[in-house]
């Protein structure tokens, strides 16, 4: 578990049920990828480009996702639960049934395409 994948180009692969927890993901390509299932918890992904990727049910539990871009992903259940959201973009993406119990906001994009401060979920 856990790895450096810091700026990696993972576009469109295939990382349902992926074990990545504690992975350092900062700055890598996730644009298009499968993580359905995945263990993201404590995982770092600080500015990773998550846009249009599968996060169904995937766990996200104490993931650093500061500047991470998920416009237009499927987070279908996922558990955000004490994640960092600081500057994250959710314009656009599916959050059904999606927990973001005790996530911190901060200049967050909303998937209305506004910025908030305070937990829009």
């Amino acid at each position: 578990y856990g790895g450096y994948l810091t700026g990696a180009n993972l576009y469109g692969a295939d990382l349902m049920d992926a074990n990545l927890e504690h992975a350092d993901l900062t700055d890598a390509d996730l644009d298009y990828a499968d993580l359905m299932d995945a263990g993201l918890d404590h995982a770092d992904l600080t500015g990773a480009d998550l846009r249009n990727a599968d996060l169904t049910d995937a766990d996200l539990n104490y993931a650093d996702l500061t500047n991470a871009n998920f416009l237009e992903a499927d987070l279908t259940g996922a558990d955000l639960r004490y994640t960092d959201l600081k500057f994250a973009n959710f314009d656009g993406a599916t959050v059904t049934d999606a927990d973001f119990s005790y996530t911190y906001w901060h200049q967050t994009i909303w998937t209305d395409g506004l910025r908030y401060d305070s937990n829009q979920a």
